[in-house]
């Protein structure tokens, strides 16, 4: 996954929670905020235009978050000075910070393989002199990486969750790598009087870092030294077109229709969990009539499969109670099929304006990212990217269907 700051702000780098925790997907936005979502998606949408088209905003800055694991946090605690490692589970009611050998065998004695990132995490970290706090994604510990011939190169290759990275031998990555016992990569710093009350900042200043052979680590920076990623003349006006295509129908539909309808807390409350099967299934909205159908079909089940575990079965009153609820969706649809379907049009056009996005941006990278098959490697995308805004939010914009196609095959 790739991090843009994609409009200068005050505050560089500022977060709207504490913790680096769950960020939502560009297009689900008009979900969660109704009009105000839409136009805060397309005004994402437009300041990456901006950025890849022209440079506009010297200040942005773009990271990487890569595929790894376990997320690792260390530094120092700043109530005693030790150096810890430890999981999210630092911010639990009762904090896990492993300083010796012996914390981890006590919080950790149920997850071996866990456990032995861990001591490898804490016998190697302190050598880099970490100052703050900060967390960062593993991406291998001694034993983890090999060596394969990818696409006529003799590689290192490591696979820490669902994408393998490959980097060739020959290079300065590469010997680096080949030196290390582990790999990670930094990307959120933390600042804070203690665990409890530490507030998170995008990107992490690893120049004050000792470099130390046994640890290949690296910032989340973005860099791109060939300008690849740049939007051409006929893309950017691609882009500008779909832009300007998605404000018209949202303008059409307008903000009053638009919140009225989201705002129906039985829809809003279904449709997500809707989109997310659709995903795990391989579908995208290509026809918003055909979603809306196939979303009626979806909540007509949910409440089937309640009835039919309902003491008194179909004909008790709570199940006619539920049939009923049923007839009002489809009433509801009905009534508002005109706004629904320019809502999901709009919704459809931010999804093909951030895989157009994804699949630019996804051409720039300074190592190998494919997937593990039978047949050997196949080249994959990065996870994908997050935006952050100029106010502090951030989204996540992810080919979902790769995404969740890659996970699949993960589990078979």
């Amino acid at each position: 996954m790739k991090l843009y700051e994609i409009k200068k702000q005050p505050h560089p780098w500022l977060l709207t929670e504490s913790k680096n925790t769950h960020l939502e997907h560009l297009e689900d936005l008009i979900f969660n905020q109704g009009y105000q979502g839409a136009t805060s998606a397309i005004d994402y949408v437009e300041s990456l235009r901006k950025m890849l088209a022209d440079g506009t905003g010297s200040t942005a800055s773009v990271t990487v978050k890569w595929d790894g694991s376990p997320a690792v946090f260390c530094g120092i605690d700043p109530q005693d000075g030790r150096f810890f490692v430890g999981t999210k589970s630092i911010f639990a009611k009762e904090p896990k910070l492993c300083k010796t050998a012996k914390n981890i065998q006590k919080y950790y004695e149920d997850k071996p393989e866990l456990a032995e990132k861990l001591y490898q995490a804490l016998k190697h970290l302190p050598k880099l002199n970490i100052g703050g706090i900060v967390q960062g994604d593993l991406m291998f510990t001694e034993g983890d990486v090999s060596t394969a011939k990818i696409k006529g190169d003799d590689c290192y290759v490591f696979t820490p969750n669902t994408i393998t990275y490959a980097v060739p031998t020959n290079t300065g990555i590469g010997e680096r790598i080949g030196r290390a016992k582990l790999g990670i990569i930094f990307h959120t710093s933390y600042e804070g009087p203690d665990i409890a009350n530490l507030k998170a900042s995008y990107g992490v200043n690893t120049a004050s870092f000792t470099p130390h052979k046994d640890v290949w680590f690296d910032d989340a920076t973005y860099k791109d030294y060939t300008g690849v990623a740049s939007l051409t003349p006929q893309e950017d006006s691609h882009i500008t077109k779909m832009l300007f295509a998605a404000t018209q129908t949202l303008e059409k539909v307008g903000k009053a229709k638009i919140d009225a309808v989201l705002g129906n807390r039985q829809f809003s409350k279904t449709i997500k969990p809707f989109v997310n099967q659709q995903v795990r299934k391989g579908e995208q909205i290509t026809d918003p009539n055909k979603f809306l159908k196939d979303f009626m079909l979806y909540y007509t089940d949910i409440h089937m499969k309640d009835i039919e575990a309902l003491k008194g079965g179909i004909d008790s009153p709570a199940a006619r109670a539920r049939l009923d609820k049923i007839k009002e969706k489809e009433q509801w649809i009905a009534d508002n099929a005109n706004t629904l379907t320019g809502i999901l049009a709009v919704y459809k056009r931010i999804i093909e304006m951030k895989m157009f996005l994804i699949n630019k941006l996804s051409k720039v990278d300074s190592i190998g990212t494919f997937q593990k098959t039978s047949d050997g490697y196949r080249v994959t995308s990065p996870e994908g990217f997050v935006a952050l805004g100029h106010d502090g939010g951030a989204v996540k914009l992810v080919d979902r269907l790769e995404f969740s196609r890659t996970n699949f095959m993960k589990r078979k």
